[in-house]
Parts: C-alpha cells; sequence; structure tokens
C-alpha cells in the first residue's frame, strides 16, 4: 500500500484518456487512481467505464450535481486509503518515471511532507511551449528543505511548489484538513505552502508532469474575471491572517504578491485586460500614470516587457536573481542531457 491517485473531471472526455493512459505507462503505477466526476454531462462516464478495464485499480464516484474541483478533490482525498497521494488533473498528464522518483525520495525522507518537482506548461489550445514552473526554484540543487528554510523561502518568493508535480504524504494533508473551499483555485496553493512551513519538503529538479494552460481553466479564468480577483484580494489574506501555520508577514507579501499574478496574467490576455492590469499592478497614483501611459503601447512586445518589468520593480514577487539563477542552471541541465546518450526530453529537460 503506497499510492493513491485523486483526479476530479468535469465535462473532460476529451482530455482524460490521455491523463488516465499517462498514469497507466507509470513504471511503478498508483495503488488506487480515485476519479471524482463532477456531475459531466458529456461522455466522461463512458470513457472511464472503457477504462476500467485497463485500470483495475481505477475507483470511480460520480457527483450527480456539479459541486467544483475543490469539493471533488476533497471527496477524493478522503476516499483514499494509501499513504501517499497524488492529486491530478483530467487536462494534464505525469511523465515517465515520476511516481518511482517521488516514492523513493519520499520512504527515504520520512520527515518530508511532500516531493516536488518541474512541470512543463503547454497552451491547452495550440500545445506551444509555454515555459517551466516553478519560475524559481527553492534550491539549484535536488534536496530537502526543512521547514525553517521554507519560512526564509517564503519571503523571497512565492511559487516555489507545484501541485501537479507533487506527491503527498496524505496524514499530513489530513492534519492540515485537506482543502479549504473558502480558498477557492488557490486552496492548494495554500494547503502546499502549510505543509513546507510546517514539516517541509523535498525538490528535485526535474520535470514531472505537463501542466496544459486553457484561457477558460479554473485558476485562470478566477484571476482574469476583475470582481473574483477582487474577492480572492480581499478574502485570501484573511484565511491567512487566521491560520497559524503562517507567518504574520506573509499576509501583507501575498497580496503584493496576488497582484502581481494576476496584473501578468491581464497583460498577457488577448486581448490584454487593461482595467484589470491598472487596478491590479498600481499602487499608487503615480503607478496607475506610468501604467496607463505604457498602455498606449500594449500592442508591442518590448512595451508588454517594460511593462512586466515595472510591475516585479514594485511588486517585488521575487528577486530577479533567483530567477537568473534558475534560468541559468535549468539551462545547464538542459544542455548537459542534450549531451547525453539516450536521454529524454520528457522527463529530464533534455
Amino acid at each position: 500500500m503506497s499510492l493513491s491517485v485523486v483526479m476530479p473531471n468535469f465535462n473532460h472526455g476529451h482530455l482524460i484518456s490521455h491523463a488516465l493512459d499517462a498514469l497507466a505507462a507509470q513504471g511503478r503505477p498508483a495503488d488506487e487512481i480515485i476519479v471524482v466526476d463532477d456531475g459531466s454531462t458529456d461522455d466522461s462516464r463512458a470513457i472511464l467505464d472503457r477504462h476500467r478495464q485497463q485500470l483495475p485499480q481505477l475507483i470511480v464516484l460520480a457527483n450527480e450535481r456539479t459541486g467544483g474541483a475543490i469539493a471533488a478533490l476533497q471527496r477524493g482525498l478522503e476516499r483514499a486509503s494509501q499513504r501517499y497521494v497524488y492529486f491530478a488533473a483530467a487536462d494534464d498528464w505525469v511523465l515517465p518515471g515520476f511516481f518511482e522518483r517521488a516514492l523513493d525520495i519520499l520512504n527515504a525522507n520520512q520527515d518530508c511532507g511532500l516531493v516536488c518537482g518541474e512541470a512543463m506548461l503547454l497552451s491547452g489550445e495550440t500545445g506551444e511551449l509555454l515555459g517551466y514552473r516553478p519560475p524559481v526554484w527553492p534550491i539549484l540543487r535536488g534536496g530537502k528543505v526543512t521547514s525553517e528554510m521554507a519560512h526564509r523561502l517564503l519571503r523571497r518568493a512565492d511559487n516555489f511548489l507545484l501541485t501537479g508535480s507533487a506527491v503527498f504524504r496524505r496524514d499530513i494533508v489530513m492534519e492540515k484538513g485537506g482543502f479549504d473551499a473558502r480558498a477557492g483555485s488557490f486552496a492548494d496553493g495554500l494547503l502546499n505552502r502549510k505543509i513546507a512551513l510546517t514539516h517541509g519538503f523535498y525538490f528535485e529538479p526535474r520535470l514531472f508532469a505537463v501542466w496544459n494552460v486553457f484561457s477558460q481553466g479554473l485558476s485562470r479564468t478566477t484571476a482574469l474575471d476583475i470582481e473574483r480577483a477582487r474577492k480572492a484580494l480581499t478574502e485570501l489574506p484573511v484565511l491567512i491572517e487566521q491560520d497559524g501555520d503562517f507567518p504574520a508577514w506573509y499576509a501583507a507579501a501575498f497580496r503584493r504578491r496576488w497582484r502581481f499574478g494576476v496584473a501578468r496574467l491581464a497583460l498577457g490576455a488577448s486581448p490584454p485586460r487593461l482595467s484589470l492590469l491598472l487596478e491590479m499592478g498600481a499602487t499608487s497614483a503615480v503607478d496607475k500614470r506610468l501604467l496607463g501611459f505604457l498602455s498606449l503601447g500594449i500592442g508591442y512586445r518590448p512595451v508588454r516587457w517594460l511593462i512586466l518589468a515595472l510591475l516585479t520593480m514594485r511588486l517585488k514577487p521575487y528577486r530577479l536573481l533567483d530567477l537568473f539563477k534558475t534560468a541559468v542552471v535549468r539551462r545547464w541541465i538542459a544542455l548537459g542531457n542534450k549531451r547525453r546518450p539516450g536521454s529524454s526530453p520528457q522527463s529530464n529537460f533534455s
């Protein structure tokens, strides 16, 4: 008994087969795969029934009414029975060797709350490579990050963990209460941080998963909806302030970093969401006038880069030096793997 996979699904019948096939192709397969179908109205149920023939460990929990992805994740978590748990997405997939490596690390580091690696970002609409996450690595070599180190890291950056490329100790996830529905699409982000701050984690600088970014995905539509973005900016810091796992200074840092994240998405949207960019990116009248002026040339890529640089300087989501170091080391690893015979471009940056 080792690994449970929990996967919420809502009308992703056209994508879920790829996700399930990737799970089935793992050299060390999951002991149970729990798909919580959240009231799908497409052919998802029929597709899941067909996959049961090849995946005897597949368990389908069917919600008659749609309750949302976070509630579906929580239901699957409570049904999971294995020591470790991976939270999958029906529109993403894992890469070869992920589970075997993650379980080896967790079994050798029993005090860590989770193990996390890298994810490759692809456009869900076009398949274009958009980049890699996290943008800033917590450490530049694979290894353990203690809870004390995680506190220091959180002062420098906010997104060094990804749910889609992480395997968790289930007992610690349950200890933290699982997914807080009040946090909406950021519930997994809060959970990741709570575990890192209290139990530490292990970072592996290796590609573990592919994250497909869709323009209508949950987190993106939440951030780009101005009312929902405002609500999150107001309510999420309150949850953080009320949670004893977070340091007292973090709520203010989170507000600043949330503003940056939403403004960055607004800048990159097609077309750019200028009102959202100005509201979230400007923290003073001077900022608003400067962003407004630069927005006149937002159709030009150099101007967009200039706006992004201004947002970074004002809102300080991470240290530019850390971003540069991560990019250099990631590139160095990629070049080294290209020179290695038989290396895989998907599983190890080659």
